[in-house]
């Protein structure tokens, strides 16, 4: 087993990298860096929040860097609250209602 110093570092994440799938790439990568965290035994919430902007990787980096109101200090919670944010797709409201008008009920479906 593995001690806490011989753990392999995180891998940066790629935003650029199936575009359409970031919001889960992230979701999944922060979960891992979380665990990352625990494993580390790292509870200083200004050294996690550090150690996720480094582990991110720079592109994350310079994202977090344009985020509107990033003084955020020394907060972790939500410095990745904002990063899911910015990482979750954007709803397109009149092409959900549009979507949601042309649906019609199947022959096999029940009300």
């Amino acid at each position: 087993m593995a001690s806490a110093g011989n753990l392999q570092p995180m891998p940066p994440f790629d935003p650029k990298t199936d575009v359409s799938a970031v919001a889960q790439r992230w979701e999944q990568w922060l979960k891992r860096f979380q665990r990352y965290l625990l494993a580390m035994n790292i509870k200083s919430k200004a050294r996690q929040r550090a150690m996720l902007l480094y582990a991110t990787g720079p592109k994350v980096e310079a994202i977090f860097d344009t985020l509107l109101d990033n003084g955020l200090g020394d907060d972790f919670k939500t410095t990745c609250e904002k990063l899911t944010e910015y990482f979750s797709p954007s709803k397109n409201v009149p092409f959900e209602v549009y979507k949601f008008s042309q649906a019609k009920q199947q022959e096999h479906e029940t009300l």
